[in-house]
C-alpha cells in the first residue's frame, strides 16, 4: 500500500511539473502570437481569416448537413 501510494504521489507530482511546463510555454507563444499580430495586423487578419475558413470547411465535410 505504501509502495502504491508513493508512486501515486510521485506521479501526480510530474504531472504537476509537466502542466506549469506546459502553461508556461502556451504564455509564452501566445504573447509572441500577440507581439506578430500587432507588428502585422493585416497577416494576423488574413490568418484568422483562413483558420476560420478551413476549419468551417472541415466541421462541414466531418458533419454534413440533411
Amino acid at each position: 500500500m505504501t509502495q502504491e501510494k508513493l508512486s501515486y504521489e510521485t506521479m501526480m507530482d510530474r504531472l504537476g511539473e509537466e502542466k506549469k511546463k506546459i502553461q508556461r510555454e502556451l504564455k509564452k507563444d501566445y504573447r509572441k502570437s500577440r507581439k506578430f499580430v500587432r507588428a502585422n495586423p493585416e497577416k494576423g487578419m488574413v490568418t484568422a481569416f483562413l483558420t476560420g475558413l478551413v476549419t468551417g470547411i472541415i466541421i462541414t465535410k466531418l458533419f454534413p448537413g440533411k
